[in-house]
């Protein structure tokens, strides 16, 4: 489906949509950010639960999505939001992690605090950059599952399961492509090479000055 067709479902009353968007589609998108602003992955079920409220919005019609004209791509008007609202959200959330005295003052007593995001590693954020600008789906999810810790035939499953729920097919020489193992290998060298090549754009653009 196309993202038009999915958020048509959406304000039409299909949360399901929408839960489809945040956790499947733009996912790996989701949390590149959250590794952008937070240097850590511990806040993402928190922005993205802020995040479908703000698309929800404040009378629950979904009115912000209504407004969206199409005029671009639908991906990168999401993204642009997603941004926004996890950097805004950031003082927030951390200030919540350090909060560590109980409301009588009772220090033995208090709740644990939140996860203090880790420190940014550079060098990941970038390689989440790269991967977030890769135009071919397939190259981006099977990067983004197997920095995740899976392997190479699990990530072969969850493609197949991604296809069926999207009702997409692959051909290839009239014949069509059903991912295996060695499917997510080839592919997987495929995108590291394309990511090497974006990585140095992003180098030049990042330390231009």
């Amino acid at each position: 489906m196309t993202d038009k067709e999915i958020v048509n479902l959406i304000v039409s009353g299909n949360e399901e949509a929408m839960l489809y968007l945040l956790y499947d589609r733009y996912e790996s998108d989701l949390k590149f950010y959250a590794w952008r602003y937070y240097g850590s992955l511990a806040y993402l079920e928190d922005l993205i639960n802020d995040l479908y409220i703000q698309l929800k919005g404040k009378k629950g019609d979904w009115q912000p999505l209504k407004s969206f004209q199409w005029r671009c791509k639908f991906r990168t008007w999401f993204c642009s939001v997603a941004s926004h609202l996890f950097l805004e959200k950031k003082d927030k959330l951390i200030d919540l992690g350090s909060n560590t005295n109980s409301k009588d003052g009772n220090s033995g007593n208090c709740p644990l605090p939140e996860p203090e995001p880790e420190p940014v590693n550079e060098k990941l954020v970038m390689l989440m950059e790269a991967i977030n600008r890769l135009e071919n789906d397939d190259y981006r999810f099977i990067l983004v599952k197997e920095l995740e810790g899976y392997d190479h035939k699990e990530i072969a499953e969850m493609l197949v399961a991604k296809r069926k729920k999207e009702n997409k097919v692959s051909f290839y020489r009239g014949k069509i492509v059903v991912p295996d193992a060695h499917y997510v290998d080839m592919t997987k060298a495929k995108a590291i090479r394309e990511v090497k090549t974006i990585v140095e754009q992003i180098k030049k653009e990042w330390y231009a000055n």
